[in-house]
């Protein structure tokens, strides 16, 4: 029975090639049901927005639903290190601590999100992170159009995780290689290499292959995902005893089992993806009730069992008071959305203007002065003196972030300064 009003997992892995679409529903037994399943032509990285925009006409995406995107291996980097168990009562704050140990990154310029539990007396603490700048353009073609992503993570790793059998995957294609060990509970080696050429799948299976094995886990299996079937024939050279399987399509149901999965990075608070769910729970629930109640209504008229309908009516009052009350609720936590999404903006907004302000800065020359500085949409609009304007523009025109540097106005010359006025319009 096709429920349309509850909410809907939507899959999206980014391949060579392809953006794989996938429509999923949790059956009562625990697994995922694939409803639907499309793929979108990506002959060039440039093509996701259009093919984003194409998914959202097909299949019409809705506010409550759970929007996954995998993305390449090397985009993300996957940390592992202990904690004392005290750090417990800041845990926050020690993760982020300790990463600024381990990754040679500014955290500010990283997505990231932690999974830690107890292990021998400590807090073992796995963090996956993304380099804002890799991930923003898939992002942009979302908003661009009216989309939220729940979360991003790599896609090789929920695929393993869903075909829930202990081995070696392999992805990727002629443009680059990804490789993961699962060994039915987490992944305990994984690699990637760019491509070049047919015969570099070689080269990538000689180098990671003995890697792998190295980690202590017998190799049963290897399987291979979509282009990265390309493969088998130097597998089969290069480890002829081990059983090869290719999986090109996901099957009807699968394990999806996302609240546990470890390695994804969410886009939007867990608390606020609960409040959904919840609400949407409690509404499929009292449309249910009411729907029962309409049918069971003639047939109590008929059998003359007034008593049974007022006790009915009672209890529809009943449910009409506890519709506005969720209706109430409704509406506190689509404020509160809201507000979450307002202030995400003006993060946004925030670090885009003093990235550019600290760009300014650093190549403007020093004998330069700036009396007006206004960013309106993509141009900037500079006024100032300098012994050279032409400098000025010079170290403008170097900068990676701008581009289209021309003067507004004609530059007046005063002793041994000049005054200017300058468009930059960005990158």
């Amino acid at each position: 029975m096709n429920l349309p009003w509850l909410p809907e997992t939507k899959l999206l892995l980014v391949e060579e090639g392809r953006l794989l679409f996938l429509r999923l529903r949790r059956s009562f037994a625990g697994r995922a049901r694939v409803l639907e399943q499309k793929e979108y032509a990506l002959p060039r990285p440039d093509d996701f927005a259009v093919a984003v925009a194409a998914m959202k006409s097909d299949c019409l995406p809705r506010p409550d639903d759970l929007l996954l995107l995998g993305l390449p291996l090397e985009i993300f980097t996957i940390v592992h290190f202990t904690l004392p168990l005290a750090a417990a009562e800041n845990l926050d704050g020690a993760v982020g601590y300790e990463l600024m140990r381990h990754v040679p990154h500014d955290l500010e310029g990283l997505y990231w999100c932690y999974r830690c539990h107890e292990e021998e007396g400590r807090l073992a603490v796995s963090v996956t992170l993304a380099a804002r700048s890799r991930v923003q353009g898939y992002l942009a073609a979302f908003t661009a159009v009216g989309l939220n992503l729940s979360a991003v993570f790599p896609a090789l790793f929920l695929l393993a995780w869903m075909v829930q059998e202990p081995g070696l995957y392999l992805g990727g294609g002629f443009g680059h290689h990804e490789m993961v060990l699962f060994d039915g509970q987490a992944i305990n080696f994984q690699a990637w290499e760019g491509a070049e050429g047919d015969a570099y799948g070689d080269a990538f299976l000689s180098r990671n292959l003995p890697l792998a094995e190295n980690r202590g886990q017998v190799l049963g299996k290897i399987f291979l995902w979509s282009t990265a079937a390309a493969m088998a024939e130097s597998l089969a050279r290069l480890r002829p005893a081990l059983a090869v399987s290719e999986i090109n399509n996901l099957p009807d149901t699968l394990s999806l089992d996302w609240p546990n999965f470890p390695y994804s990075i969410d886009l939007i608070s867990p608390q606020v993806l609960h409040r959904r769910r919840l609400w949407i729970k409690l509404e499929a629930a009292a449309a249910l009730f009411l729907l029962v109640a309409l049918i069971c209504q003639p047939l109590v008229v008929l059998a003359g069992k007034r008593r049974h309908l007022q006790k009915l009516e009672k209890e529809l009052a009943v449910v009409r008071l506890e519709a506005d009350k969720l209706s109430g609720i409704r509406k506190q936590n689509q404020a509160t959305i809201s507000h979450f999404e307002t202030l995400s903006g003006l993060v946004r907004e925030q670090s885009v203007t003093i990235d550019l302000l600290k760009e300014l800065t650093e190549v403007i020359p020093q004998d330069t002065w700036l009396s007006s500085l206004a960013i309106r949409a993509r141009k900037i609009h500079l006024q100032g003196t300098s012994a050279s304007a032409t400098a000025v523009v010079k170290a403008l025109e170097d900068s990676p972030l701008f581009e289209e540097v021309h003067f507004d106005s004609p530059v007046v010359k005063k002793g041994s300064s000049e005054t200017f006025k300058i468009v930059v319009e960005l990158e």
